[in-house]
């Protein structure tokens, strides 16, 4: 895997030569950084130090969670116990348990969470959310990548907006388009989270960094109109084995429902169109349906005659 992408580990650098052990139990006195803010410097110092001729945007941090190996709990339990009940087996156990920490570099590790971008001089954006693993000194131990998405230049704005939950939509109110705001992003940002695995997860990234970009481009959301792009785009680019694509014809977009309830759950249209498929050039409609988060679901190809489909 490429540095860009995984920004290969270096495991040789130490970014604090104090042991976050003593934070955990110890508050920092006042005016002094937390364990959480020491994390976070020591990722975004890793990443500096391990990517080069590129510009470093951190956009974000979750908490750190510290984990503690089950060898760890056990000494633990026998230093405690020795404390009240000393004996000589005990001195055994608790030297054998510490031989064999070491022997097997077992340690606390600390995981955190970081969304961050890279850029470089070929225009493109590259959007990571990583899990750092960090050792005792806070050195970066192992990673993981959540998400790995490359992008043209020009969606930073709009990942910015999204991320930072910028207004989008233009009313009249301010808080109105507040309002429209928060709910468009706050929909899509709890479906990502569901997502699993890196690749769910960054393609649906970059379908909501794109429906952003055409909410903030018309300051509102037509829905309509941005399906039908997005369409066009899917034909265009995805279906390589149709040629000569040439739009004809919409329907207007139809909504469908739970049988049980009145939700939401997808849309659908029809489309026409002229294509080369298979080498017969041909005009074809065909039904395209949407799940509830707008994306392309399915496409069928429908029957002739075509004028029903379009209330002709």
């Amino acid at each position: 895997m490429k540095r860009t992408i995984a920004l290969s580990l270096f495991l040789g650098g130490i970014l604090s030569s104090c042991f976050f052990v003593n934070d955990i139990f110890e508050p920092p006195p006042e005016n002094e950084e937390t364990l959480q803010q020491k994390s976070e410097k020591a990722v975004s110092a890793y990443i500096r130090k391990t990517t080069h001729n590129e510009i470093y945007e951190p956009y974000g941090f979750g908490s750190i969670t510290i984990r503690k190996p089950i060898e760890i709990v056990e000494l633990e339990k026998l230093q405690k116990k020795q404390k009240s009940e000393p004996s000589v087996e005990l001195d055994s156990a608790i030297a054998q348990k510490k031989r064999f920490i070491k022997q097997n570099n077992i340690e606390r590790t600390l995981d955190l969470d970081h969304f961050f971008t890279l850029k470089d001089t070929t225009g493109i954006l590259k959007i990571f959310e990583t899990t750092f693993i960090l050792n005792d000194t806070l050195g970066v131990k192992d990673l993981s990548a959540k998400i790995i998405l490359y992008l043209p230049e020009k969606y930073e704005d709009a990942l910015t907006y999204y991320f930072y939950e910028y207004n989008i939509f233009n009313t009249p109110s301010y808080y109105e388009s507040r309002n429209l705001s928060n709910n468009f992003y706050a929909f899509f940002k709890e479906e990502l989270e569901k997502r699993k695995g890196r690749d769910a997860k960054s393609a649906f990234l970059l379908h909501v960094i794109k429906m952003t970009q055409a909410v903030k481009d018309r300051g509102e959301f037509k829905q309509q109109e941005i399906l039908e792009e997005n369409v066009k785009e899917f034909i265009s680019t995805q279906r390589t084995d149709i040629k000569d694509y040439e739009e004809l014809q919409f329907s207007n977009l139809y909504q469908t429902q739970q049988d049980d309830t009145a939700e939401v759950n997808g849309y659908y249209f029809f489309h026409k169109f002229i294509g080369t498929f298979q080498g017969e050039l041909d005009t074809n409609v065909v039904l395209v349906e949407f799940n509830k988060f707008y994306e392309i679901d399915n496409i069928y190809q429908m029957d002739r005659p075509f004028g029903a489909y379009f209330n002709e």
